[in-house]
């Protein structure tokens, strides 16, 4: 179960970071407002997801034994890169969209085979979705606390990227935030959330539906 208990110490760990940033970024309505709000929000989402895990059924448990979550975690790594390439090399436009798009697909892709395999040996739709939930909730985990880390510790390269300079120049005047800092550590933080809830989960069980009715569907016609 090493898998389940690294799952559970990264969104433990997302939480304490969000705390971080709570405190670390005030915005003029410190310490209620919007922000406020969103982080709130986001530490329930966090700590919804944790308590789910923690009280998951044997039968989802057997999931998490058949290597769902591990791979899921190696997946999330394509995240970490993409944020890297981002926030380190900073490519312009349209090279930025096309990396992102590129790293989305593939982490997609591999979610959707993930479905397939686990589909076609089962022949159960209903295992591909389920494969697909926690390999898509973990990359999106990955993907979160990369994120997360990247503001606590990492802000320096977010506000040297030529496109938020740009953003942020543009927005200054109308937001009713106080610092450039501010502004992309509440973004990033909503993008974080993103990931793990929309691209992780979301997505997965969409793509392990997908991959369900595929595996199962290649499984029943091979047998004919």
């Amino acid at each position: 179960m090493r898998s389940n208990k690294i799952l559970k110490a990264i969104l433990f760990i997302s939480i304490v970071l969000i705390g971080a940033i709570y405190f670390l970024y005030r915005p003029s309505t410190f310490p209620i407002g919007l922000q406020a709000l969103e982080s709130i929000v986001s530490v329930i989402i966090l700590s919804m997801t944790l308590l789910f895990i923690s009280k998951a059924k044997p039968k989802w448990l057997n999931i998490i034994k058949i290597r769902n979550i591990e791979l899921g975690l190696y997946f999330g790594l394509l995240w970490t890169v993409e944020i890297s390439i981002n926030n380190i090399i900073r490519p312009g436009l349209p090279l930025r969209d096309i990396v992102d798009n590129s790293f989305w697909a593939s982490i997609a892709i591999l979610i959707l085979f993930t479905a397939i395999y686990y589909a076609y040996h089962t022949k159960k739709i209903s295992q591909g979705m389920i494969s697909g939930f926690w390999s898509g909730l973990a990359s999106g985990a990955v993907a979160c606390i990369s994120a997360l880390i990247l503001i606590v510790f990492g802000m320096n390269l977010i506000l040297l990227d030529p496109l938020n300079i740009k953003e942020w120049n543009d927005i200054k005047t109308i937001s009713n935030l106080n610092s450039m800092a501010t502004y992309y550590a509440y973004q990033t933080l909503a993008g974080a959330i993103m990931h793990l809830v929309i691209l992780g989960a979301l997505m997965g069980v969409l793509l392990g539906f997908i991959g369900g009715i595929i595996g199962k569907t290649y499984r029943t016609l091979k047998n004919k």
